[in-house]
C-alpha cells in the first residue's frame, strides 16, 4: 500500500516536471528538470519493476 502511494507522488513529480520542461524549454532549468525527472523514472521503473518480480514469485 504504501509503495502504491510512493508511485503516485514520484509519478506526479516526473508529470509536473514535465509540465515545467516545458514552460523552461529555453532556460537552463530545463537542464535541471530534465535530471531530475531521468532520476525518478528509473525509481519508479525500479519500483514498479520490483512489483512485477512479486506478483511473478506469487504466481
Amino acid at each position: 500500500m504504501a509503495e502504491n502511494e510512493a508511485v503516485r507522488r514520484i509519478q506526479a513529480s516526473i508529470d509536473m516536471l514535465k509540465e515545467r520542461m516545458r514552460i523552461d524549454s529555453n532556460d537552463l532549468e530545463y537542464e535541471t528538470h530534465l535530471r531530475q525527472k531521468r532520476h525518478l523514472q528509473r525509481i519508479l521503473d525500479r519500483i514498479q519493476a520490483r512489483e512485477k518480480e512479486e506478483e511473478t514469485k506469487k504466481s
